[in-house]
């Protein structure tokens, strides 16, 4: 199989992540080199990437690719642009000349219904968004609960923040949005009349209630009018969307159904709602399996899926307290018993941008698991879900042991307690250098984040995993710390070394790319 790629936006995390994940499942990629994805605020040749589209990319046999690139230039983009909706509905509409020009290629597509962040930062937002975000989203989210609930309370508080917010801001959001469902409900119609084979339609972002959970129902109903649900799927999650249609078109290349049986450490909280999402974390895990192509089940497995998920609220990695070590014993005791036997992934969710401490110290303190195929810990519940079920899925042996040791070395090293050093002991002593611009102390932090990483991770790492790990290239897209990316070459254990993504006119990873790059970016500025 041979896959055209373009990915949602330029950073290592939906790029080179699935280029790495493909290249270990020994997929053939072809996809724009990363310096025409755009940057941030900038978007993408548009016209440029549709001629890619329909000339190289059109002689894969499947093509994988993001409705945000294809039609606004890149996730961020997506936000910020002042497309015409009539200019937003042309693009979509040359999916159907894209599938006239190539009928042998398969279309799947990712899309993200409109986020609304609660936090004054306009970095990835429309400038009011430093001012007025918190209003918004106070808005969005009471306007929404009070109409659902009845309750008087909501519907005061909603009032009060439309107050405050000025009526020309408001009326912006709102279009945006508006402009993102019509695109979004066009898919939807080119999935029920067969233009597309698949469409997977993600949430970043959002909370239990607001105009984000109004606009997805209106999504899933029109996927049930147009009796496109064979074809099209609601979910959470966005950054490893792309990943996830990997693991579905390889599921479905294989011919068999994967029968995923999943654990968790707090079952008697499965149906608390986390942080960034907007239902209960049994849900999402649900549908995640299903959507990647695989079915649950509660008896005979060929995946164990195991969810360290939260007890109470969830809480954010860089605030996370000591707790008892030992009441991870049964939770580990099981998974150490089952990675005996046969696949398992572990999914490391109790906290939300970046890894359980106490949970990897557990698992680095003995020899890895034979049979634990991948980990992940980073960002959201959704995107650690996607990632560690599609690594599990894609990658049947130890091909995917470099991709697991970028994962620990980006959630739990760089998320979970680098980050958090860099912001108090190096950006302080920079005039002007701040989280969401390094500025100057871009090569302060760089040098001291490689230090810290090779002198206090990667020695249990190696041991745990049996291997030797190289970091060679540290940097921070986007230039600023909530992401990492790093260059890392794992040798050893009968693993290969792994390498960068060759530079070229597009690039093609094989089963024997030689080195993984990407960063633990998130969907959002949080």
């Amino acid at each position: 199989m041979r896959i055209a790629f373009l990915p949602l936006d330029n950073r290592p995390v939906t790029r080179d992540a699935f280029l790495a994940l493909a290249a270990a499942a020994g997929v053939d990629v072809v996809t724009p080199l990363r310096d025409r994805l755009g940057s941030l605020k900038s978007p993408a040749d548009v016209d440029e990437l549709w001629a890619w589209v329909n000339t190289e990319g059109a002689q894969a046999d499947l093509f994988i690719g993001s409705a945000e690139m294809l039609v606004y230039g890149g996730l961020v983009p997506s936000r910020v642009g002042r497309e015409s909706l009539d200019r937003c509905l042309t693009l979509v509409g040359r999916l159907r000349d894209a599938r006239k020009r190539a009928p042998h290629r398969r279309l799947f597509l990712t899309a993200s219904n409109l986020r609304l962040p609660s936090v004054a930062d306009s970095t990835e937002e429309p400038g009011y968004w430093a001012v007025y975000g918190p209003d918004i989203f106070t808005h969005s989210y009471h306007n929404d609960r009070a109409a659902r609930t009845h309750d008087p309370k909501s519907r005061a508080l909603a009032d009060a923040a439309r107050a405050r917010i000025p009526a020309a801001v408001l009326a912006d959001v709102r279009s945006r949005r508006a402009r993102n469902l019509a695109v979004l409900l066009t898919l939807v119609d080119l999935a029920a009349d067969g233009i597309l084979d698949a469409l997977l339609v993600g949430q970043d972002d959002a909370a239990e209630y607001g105009w984000t959970r109004r606009d997805l129902g209106a999504v899933e109903a029109a996927i049930l009018e147009r009796r496109a649900a064979h074809r099209a799927w609601v979910t959470y999650g966005t950054d490893e969307l792309a990943v996830r249609l990997l693991a579905r078109a390889m599921i479905e290349a294989r011919g068999s159904r994967p029968r995923v049986r999943v654990v968790y450490s707090h079952p008697d909280n499965i149906a608390a709602i986390p942080r960034y999402e907007g239902q209960a974390v049994d849900a999402t895990v649900t549908s995640h399996i299903e959507t990647v192509g695989s079915r649950r089940t509660s008896g005979e497995a060929d995946l164990i899926l195991f969810v360290h998920n939260f007890p109470g609220a969830q809480e954010e990695a860089p605030y996370q307290r000591p707790y008892d070590a030992r009441t991870l014993d049964a939770f580990l005791g099981a998974l150490a018993a089952a990675a005996s036997r046969g696949p398992c992934a572990l999914a490391d969710v109790r906290y939300s941008n970046g890894a359980d401490r106490i949970l990897v110290g557990r698992l680095l303190a003995s020899a890895w698991p034979p049979g634990l195929r991948a980990y992940g810990g980073w960002n959201t519940l959704s995107n650690t879900l996607g990632m560690a079920l599609a690594q599990a899925l894609l990658v049947r042996d130890d091909a995917g042991r470099s991709f697991t040791a970028l994962r620990l070395l980006d959630d739990w090293a760089y998320q979970a307690d680098i980050r958090q050093r860099l912001a108090a002991d190096i950006l302080p002593r920079y005039l002007g250098a701040s989280s969401q611009d390094l500025g100057e102390a871009y090569p302060a932090c760089r040098d001291a984040a490689r230090a810290w990483l090779v002198g206090d991770f990667v020695p249990p790492l190696e041991r745990c995993l049996g291997c030797g790990i190289e970091i060679d290239r540290v940097e921070f897209p986007w230039r600023r710390l909530f992401n990492i990316e790093l260059g890392i070459r794992v040798r050893g254990n009968g693993s290969p070394a792994s390498a960068a993504p060759a530079s070229g006119p597009t690039t093609r990873p094989g089963p024997a790319a030689p080195r993984i790059d990407r960063a633990g970016a998130p969907d959002a500025n949080r």
